[in-house]
């Protein structure tokens, strides 16, 4: 006869320490960088609309 086997065993996923997992970018010097440049290129397009607003005599 075949062996019967446990069924209460689970098939668990062993970690593996080699995985890459999510890494948040601004760890590192250059997602700083990224952040900073984002958040200057659209603060300066605000301020440069709103100039440009102002000079055409539409705001």
């Amino acid at each position: 006869m075949a062996k019967k086997t446990d069924s209460k065993k689970k098939n668990v996923p062993t970690n593996h320490p080699n995985q890459n997992h999510y890494h948040n970018p601004t760890e590192t010097w250059w997602g700083k960088l990224v952040v900073w440049v984002l958040l200057m290129g659209m603060v300066g397009l605000i301020i440069l609309g709103l100039i440009l607003a102002i000079i055409s005599g539409t705001a």
